[in-house]
């Protein structure tokens, strides 16, 4: 008898059952809803032909010499792929030789080995910086170690010759496959491109950068965000000391793309290899899975490690501890990433709860060491926020520690409110959430997939695959929790994965056959339109110009690009080649600090700002002066048009006009200019930045600076208001 493939005995396996609903009724529930989500999203974001056609005019990629930049794209790509080898080396060593966990076959081992790796030298890396001891030499060895262990485990247990089941792909899954492939490739040209993201150049990177800078830990008093939890930062300090910004970016693209191998692996282990590769294309071609893979931010380490969290937790069983400390472990590792990676860690805690339903007693013993352990990964920044602002959990719980003196309780609330997009929850706003955020109704969720709308409330008319309820309950728990936390969509990127699992699931199994293929093309669609969505937004960043050495790094960081408004990098560049070692900036009007390599002090939007208390407690110019020096501040960075841009905003420049006198004072006398640049878009003026030294006195006969606090920011600030 010929062998069988997995797709049949797949459907093989499925429970004979009646179908829920006859053929037509089925064909016309997913007709009207979808139906009417396509066309109400479609609607809201229509797809434009001439935009597809200018990105995909050839000459322009062309127009000047691409292949300068293959060589350091290679060297980059060669230091990630080092990084990335080592700290998997270390992982398996950790996973096959000390816990001996297992089986695995290849690809669920690469990817625990990988996220474990990670995990533990970030974990690594973090006593280095707490202890003061973070320079290039102190990482460079624990990579040694990390890439020795790795040889010792391939030689001391090398992978076992494992028998593939066999895939007989259709069209469709060649489409598929296709389409997931352009998609990876997509996303490391992004990774490859210098790093714009806000966040990222506000803390995600910046603070790492400042360890770095500092050798350790080192307190940003008016940078709320480096009080967030970090352990992404210490992968990124690591990276950031090695080579420079480009292996961050890629241990986060390498974060995405080991989760695309965790989400197929979950798939063949549970299903079958075409489930995992249809989820594995569903989950990282939704625009915003692809725009996080262009920056070092959070969301791909946060989804590696619950989904890594997740499949170890449905491996565990009764008796059973490996498997289920790995679990908690690396839940821990995701909530140490970001704190809304505690809503994937209560779904895999209810997950083990209902896995472990026949024996209760056992099952709630098991989902508390499951807590306990996840913990433990979260207890050092709760230490190092209790050291640095006296309370463990701030920007959070305010109410019961107090605030820092450096802090203000209504910048603390538009920090909340902004991070939330959502105020008061009302129950028929929160029954219509799904709704406006698919048709992007609500801030930061435009172009959001119309697919998980359609389709997973009506999965129920199709007779489920064996095995779904775990994916369900990790789901919902993730898109429950998150709905009363925020409408920021990229924030429930670890649950994505689910929803993607579910669909694909959905689409093979036995009855409702000529739907199921239907419904395939329809997913095939939405990816597709979720490739165009992020292509969009590459395009109009223009991230596409220094990756193919058409503009320098130098040249796009330093101006204007969409969502990259009024840059400083010039006189960032300025400050790291042209001032003294000992100098230290104080930076006005700009919370951005990543490219600095030389000390500065910045403050963000939602802390209060240095320049302003500074001049508060002072009684006079001199005062400020002698202030300033005694912080150490040699120099003022002043970004003008991102200056009045925040004080519109965010209300960054409150001083009152004794302490503006204080300030204006203290400029006539000891501001001396050493550097400017204006920045002009197409014939127009747009933005100058100003760097400044600070002088005991100005030369005898040179005039004071012209002030640009008081003739341009101000000014313009008080227009607006």
């Amino acid at each position: 008898m010929a062998k069988k493939n997995k797709k049949e005995l797949f459907k093989a396996a499925q429970p004979a059952q009646k179908l829920r609903v006859p053929a037509w009724a089925a064909w016309g529930a997913f007709g009207l809803w979808g139906f009417w989500v396509f066309k109400n999203y479609l609607a809201r974001f229509t797809p434009d032909l001439n935009s597809l056609f200018v990105m995909l005019s050839p000459e322009q990629y062309f127009s000047g010499n691409p292949l300068m930049a293959l060589p350091g794209h290679a060297v980059s790509l060669g230091a990630g792929l080092a990084f990335l080898a080592a700290t998997a080396g270390l992982g398996r060593f950790l996973l096959i030789n000390l816990a001996k966990a297992g089986p695995f076959d290849t690809l669920e081992e690469a990817v625990f080995s990988a996220a474990l790796g990670l995990a533990v030298f970030a974990h690594a890396v973090l006593a280095l910086a707490a202890a003061g001891f973070l320079y290039t030499w102190p990482v460079a060895a624990l990579l040694a170690v990390s890439a020795g262990l790795g040889v010792y485990s391939l030689k001391s247990s090398p992978p076992a010759p494992q028998a593939m089941a066999s895939f007989r792909p259709e069209f469709p899954d060649f489409l598929a496959f296709t389409l997931l492939a352009a998609a990876l490739a997509f996303g490391l040209a992004g990774a490859l491109s210098p790093e714009i993201f806000y966040d990222s150049l506000v803390y995600h990177l910046a603070v790492p950068n400042l360890y770095a800078l500092k050798h350790g830990f080192a307190d940003m008093p008016y940078n709320l965000y480096s009080n967030l939890f970090l352990l992404h930062g210490m992968l990124y300090s690591a990276g950031l000391l090695l080579t420079d910004e480009m292996l961050p970016k890629f241990i986060n693209y390498a974060a995405g793309a080991l989760s695309v191998a965790a989400v197929v692996g979950l798939g063949r282990r549970h299903f079958t290899f075409r489930i995992g590769l249809w989820a594995a294309l569903i989950f990282y071609t939704v625009a915003h899975t692809q725009i996080s893979a262009w920056s070092s931010g959070t969301e791909a380490l946060l989804t590696l490690f619950s989904l890594c969290a997740l499949a170890a937790a449905l491996r565990h069983e009764p008796g059973e501890k490996k498997f289920l400390l790995l679990a908690a472990f690396l839940a821990g590792c995701g909530m140490a990433v970001k704190t809304t990676g505690l809503f994937p860690a209560v779904g895999i805690g209810l997950v083990l709860l209902y896995r472990g339903r026949a024996n209760p007693a056992a099952a709630l013993r098991s989902a508390l060491l499951f807590g306990l352990v996840a913990a433990l990964p979260v207890l050092p920044w709760l230490v190092k926020n209790q050291v640095y602002r006296h309370n463990p959990f701030f920007p959070f719980l305010t109410s019961v520690f107090g605030l820092p003196a450096t802090a203000d309780a209504a910048k603390i609330q538009g920090f909340m409110g902004e991070t939330r997009q959502m105020g008061s929850i009302e129950f028929k706003a929160w029954l219509l959430h799904p709704w406006k955020i698919t048709m992007g109704e609500i801030g930061n969720s435009h172009y959001f997939t119309p697919l998980f709308l359609a389709l997973l409330p009506l999965l129920f008319i199709i007779p489920p695959a064996a095995g779904t309820a775990p994916l369900w309950i990790y789901f919902a728990t993730g898109w429950l929790l998150w709905s009363f936390a925020s409408t920021m969509v990229r924030f429930l990127m670890p649950a994505y994965p689910a929803a993607a699992l579910l669909i694909a699931a959905s689409l093979e199994g036995r009855g409702h056959v000529a739907l199921r293929r239907t419904l395939s093309y329809a997913a095939l669609a939405c990816c597709a339109l979720g490739l165009y969505w992020a292509g969009l937004i590459f395009y109009s960043q223009g991230r596409w110009k220094p990756v193919l050495g058409l503009v320098s790094k130098k040249e796009y960081l330093s101006n204007t690009q969409a969502t990259y408004p009024y840059s400083h990098y010039a006189a960032i560049e300025f400050i790291n080649e042209k001032l003294p070692a000992g100098s230290k900036t104080l930076i006005i009007g700009d919370g951005r600090s990543f490219y600095f390599k030389k000390d500065f002090i910045v403050s963000s939007v939602f802390d209060k700002t240095p320049v302003v208390e500074y001049a508060a407690a002072s009684a006079s110019g001199e005062e400020l002066y002698a202030r300033l020096r005694a912080e150490g501040v040699t120099h003022l960075l002043i970004n003008a048009a991102e200056a009045i841009k925040l004080g519109v905003g965010y209300r960054m420049f409150y001083w009152d006009a004794r302490a503006r006198g204080v300030f204006d004072e203290f400029w006539a006398r000891h501001a001396r200019e050493v550097f400017a640049r204006d920045e002009v878009q197409s014939g127009r003026f747009l933005n100058r930045v100003t760097v400044y030294e600070l002088a005991a006195e100005l030369p005898r006969g040179t005039p004071p600076a012209f002030n640009v606090m008081k003739e341009i920011i101000m000014k313009n600030i008080e227009a607006k208001r």
